[in-house]
């Protein structure tokens, strides 16, 4: 059974790699996207910095845009297991406004994206070959 993460497992150490396609008006700075643990007691964050895709002209004010962006999550050591939804994403204009889409508002659609973090398995590494390489 996949579960509310569809499968996606990952464990410290691991990067979480997400494209986002946004379109807007002002000139994007860096856009955040926050995923919260299901207890809501912590959550992890990726950042990016958006790539202009099309514009109606380089010079047009308040026409819509489209970029495109990745974000990375390193799982750092130390996180809480159990699943983590998308809580939202966060923006900076250039021009240095601040404001995020949360899911329960503008981010309608989106309550699958989740994945849950589990806990590193013991291990032992096996030798599967060694050699000299000093000739």
């Amino acid at each position: 059974m996949a579960g509310p993460h569809h499968g996606r497992r990952y464990m410290a150490g691991d990067t979480v790699r997400l494209n986002i396609a946004l379109v807007h008006k002002a000139n994007l700075k860096e856009v955040r996207v926050v995923f919260a643990h299901e207890n809501r007691d912590q959550s992890l964050m990726g950042r990016g910095k958006p790539r202009l895709i099309s514009a109606k002209s380089d010079h047009a004010a308040y026409y819509p845009r489209s970029s495109i962006l990745e974000a990375e999550i390193t799982i750092p050591r130390g996180v809480t297991p159990g699943v983590y939804k998308l809580d939202r994403i966060s923006y900076e204009t250039e021009g240095g406004q601040l404001g995020h889409l949360a899911v329960e508002e503008e981010l309608l659609g989106t309550a699958w994206m989740a994945f849950e973090v589990v806990r590193e398995a013991p291990d032992t590494p096996v030798v599967a070959d060694i050699e000299f390489t000093d000739g």
